[in-house]
């Protein structure tokens, strides 16, 4: 009788550790809804922004919204899978600099605080994105363009 109780004290231990340990990202920051939430608000800051948006006249914004989704979906523990394009391949053309790269970090910044994605939610996704800088930001021999000199400078 003492096996069993202690077998059972076992059992629901092992159920509710790994019950607590199911909630994936994903989960914890709401799901599909909140993730069609942010990736509806972040194009939105995107393009609010003078310093990227340009950026992006040329882009499907629906399917770059779609892209975004699944690529935090993904990201984030969720069912989603990306069908986009590496990184390094759909960055390599735009000659990204490190400026754009933390403007664009600080739109998503805007757009988690929009749809209302707790603070220490919004780090671990943050966390999971910042790798891809490297991909993403074109090395520039010299460091980043510098605005010509002044006349008589």
């Amino acid at each position: 009788m003492k096996h069993i109780r202690l077998m059972t004290r076992i059992a629901c231990g092992l159920l509710f550790t790994s019950l607590a340990q199911a909630d994936t990202l994903y989960d914890q920051m709401g799901g599909e809804a909140k993730m069609r939430a942010i990736s509806e608000e972040f194009t939105n800051a995107i393009l609010a922004d003078p310093r990227i948006n340009f950026t992006f006249a040329n882009t499907d914004l629906a399917k770059f919204k779609q892209l975004i989704f699944e690529q935090f979906c993904n990201l984030t523990g969720g069912p989603c899978k990306y069908t986009g394009r590496t990184m390094k391949e759909s960055h390599d053309k735009l000659n990204v600099t490190n400026a754009q790269f933390n403007a664009l970090a600080e739109d998503l910044y805007i757009a988690f605080e929009r749809v209302h994605v707790p603070y220490h939610l919004q780090n671990k996704l943050m966390v999971l994105l910042a790798p891809m800088q490297k991909d993403i930001v074109k090395k520039h021999p010299a460091g980043p363009p510098q605005a010509a000199p002044k006349p008589g400078s």
